[in-house]
C-alpha cells in the first residue's frame, strides 16, 4: 500500500503533466512548512510554503474581519508568473506557480478539483501497511 504523503505527491505530479502551464505545486501547512511537492527540497519549495503559510493566514484574517465567507483561493499575478493559494482544508493550503499566460479561471478549476481530492485523502484514516515475513515467527 502507498503512504498517504505517496499518494498526495502522486495527486500533484498528476496535475502537473495534464495542465503543462501549472509549474510547480506544493501542498502546505498553515505554518508554511512544506507536506508534499513537486519541486522537491530547496530553496524555492521552502520559500513557496513559507509564503503560502503566510497568505493562509492572512486569507483565515479576512474571512473573519470582512464577513466573507468561505474563502476558495488568493491570486496574485505577476509579469512572470502567477500564484495560487487555495485553502484544502483548516490547517493545509495548496500553492501553484503558474506561467503568466495561463487563463486564471481554467487553473481554479483545476486547483479547486484537486483541493476537494486532497480532502478526501487528507481526512481519511492513516493507512495500515501490513508487515510480511518473520515479525511474528515463534522460536524454539
Amino acid at each position: 500500500m502507498a503512504s498517504t504523503a505517496e499518494l498526495l505527491k502522486d495527486c500533484l505530479l498528476s496535475l502537473t503533466v495534464r495542465v503543462r502551464e501549472i509549474r510547480a505545486l506544493s501542498l502546505v501547512d498553515r505554518n508554511g512548512l512544506p507536506l508534499v511537492s513537486t519541486l522537491g527540497t530547496g530553496a524555492l519549495e521552502e520559500t513557496l510554503a513559507a509564503f503560502g503559510g503566510s497568505i493562509t493566514t492572512q486569507l483565515d484574517r479576512a474571512q473573519q474581519d470582512f464577513q466573507m465567507g468561505p474563502l476558495y483561493e488568493a491570486h496574485i499575478v505577476g509579469r512572470d508568473r502567477q500564484i495560487f493559494i487555495t485553502p484544502v482544508d483548516r490547517e493545509t493550503a495548496l500553492v501553484a506557480m503558474v506561467e503568466s499566460h495561463a487563463t486564471a479561471a481554467t487553473i481554479t478549476m483545476h486547483l479547486l478539483a484537486l483541493s476537494r481530492e486532497l480532502a478526501g485523502h487528507l481526512a481519511a484514516p492513516p493507512q495500515m501497511t501490513l508487515s510480511v515475513g518473520g515479525d511474528e515467527e515463534g522460536g524454539g
